[in-house]
């Protein structure tokens, strides 16, 4: 298991983004999202694809 973590000095000024769009969170940006307490947080499932074949593979003529 590794530890997210910011360093101390890693401050938030009032003109930059807190998060960046469309990045996979970590648990330390779940850190910042408390800290800052937007309203309202947009989120993705992260999607996952299954292919299944029925037969063997092979090339028919």
């Amino acid at each position: 298991m590794s530890i997210e973590s910011r360093d101390i000095d890693d401050d938030i000024q009032m003109s930059e983004f807190a998060l960046q769009k469309n990045v996979p969170l970590e648990l330390a940006d779940l850190g910042i999202l408390a800290t800052v307490g937007p309203r309202t947080i947009h989120v993705y499932d992260k999607l996952c694809v299954v292919v299944l074949s029925a037969d063997s593979g092979k090339i028919r003529d």
